[in-house]
């Protein structure tokens, strides 16, 4: 019988607008994260170690709105907001608006385990940290720091010179056009015995102001895990933060798709009243949101991954540990229904049994 831990891993590289000249890049991304997470898991990592390690490859690449390579401010620097939530715990760690940290999510993880510590005289430990103190904070945690100009990549650069240049010259397209660029990043793992964790890391909306927070940094809004007697439940979002922080969008859609005996209608359901028909949406022209859902139930050792967006496009991919290789896929919407309608897709996955593994 074999003792190798058994996991489900799924990413995804943003909801927003993907150019088809880079898709196979961004297919091979996932690819690569899922591996990351797998071997995670059969190293025997629990959960939230494969789920962190997973999206900081996410964050180390510059094709991403994470980490290295982040959208710059209107100032032309990186702010980066992450967060994790260990689903079996409940415990939850994030950090908004933080310059000079290589790998955000590692953060929001040491934040996370750090809630289950008691601190001397009642003090209660942060579970949230922006700005310069969660720098400092960082730095105390010996977790890598850097001069802030080396999360700047020539792509984000040249982006930002591009966006900034006609904003200054009140191009209502060209702000349109920015905004399509929301490639947030995040994961969910679970293993076989309903141990799950999911992240969301982010370096925001192009040209955002300093200091704003988006979803990726806000409880509830980016990411969403929680482990039950029945089912365990996990997602991350991606889109327009301030879109999805008024309706909550992570904790929304896996509360909707708990205990219900159709997770695909309870996530379109979700995505359609929740979210485009939102009341604290009202009078947007666009709604423009992503998140990816898994659903496992470890009693019967099956699974949903799904994934829905009102944007263009979304990047996703996934890896069964009893598989060889990850699946990766580029979600699409016709431009007439972006924003206004949502997408949603998935498959089933099934965990080995211990039978299967002798």
């Amino acid at each position: 019988m074999s003792d190798v831990k058994q996991g489900f891993i799924a990413v995804h590289v943003g909801a927003g607008q993907h150019s088809a000249s880079l898709k196979e890049k961004y297919q091979k991304l996932c690819h690569e994260a899922c591996k990351v997470g797998a071997q995670s898991l059969r190293s025997n990592g629990n959960a939230l170690d494969a789920v962190v390690e997973t999206v900081m490859v996410l964050e180390d690449s510059p094709m991403t709105n994470a980490g290295f390579g982040s959208n710059l401010t209107l100032n032309g620097t990186v702010e980066c907001d992450a967060s994790v939530m260990d689903g079996t715990s409940l415990q939850y760690g994030a950090i908004g608006a933080v310059s000079g940290i290589k790998n955000p999510v590692l953060l929001a993880k040491r934040l996370c385990e750090q809630q289950s510590i008691k601190f001397a005289y009642g003090r209660i430990p942060p579970s949230f940290l922006v700005g310069n103190g969660a720098h400092i904070w960082a730095h105390e945690m010996g977790i890598q720091t850097l001069p802030p100009e080396q999360l700047i990549s020539m792509r984000a650069q040249k982006i930002y010179k591009h966006y900034k240049r006609k904003v200054e010259d009140c191009s209502v397209e060209a702000q349109k056009c920015a905004k399509k660029r929301m490639d947030t990043v995040g994961a969910i793992c679970v293993d076989d015995n309903g141990n799950i964790a999911a992240a969301c890391s982010s370096g925001g909306i192009i040209l955002k102001y300093p200091g704003r927070v988006g979803q990726a940094g806000v409880w509830g809004c980016g990411a969403w895990a929680c482990k039950d007697a029945s089912y365990s439940v996990g997602a991350s979002t991606s889109g327009c933060g301030e879109h999805l922080v008024r309706t909550s969008l992570a904790r929304t859609v896996a509360e909707a798709i708990s205990n219900t005996p159709c997770p695909t209608t309870s996530l379109h359901r979700a995505m359609n009243v929740d979210f485009i028909d939102s009341k604290f949406l009202y009078g947007l022209e666009q709604k423009l949101g992503g998140v990816i859902a898994v659903r496992y139930s470890p009693q019967e050792g099956l699974g949903d991954f799904l994934w829905s967006h009102s944007t263009n496009s979304m990047i996703i991919g996934y890896m069964n540990t009893c598989q060889r290789a990850p699946v990766s896929y580029m979600s699409a919407l016709p431009s007439h229904e972006v924003g206004k309608k949502a997408v949603v897709e998935g498959v089933c996955f099934k965990m080995k049994s211990e039978a299967e593994s002798e």
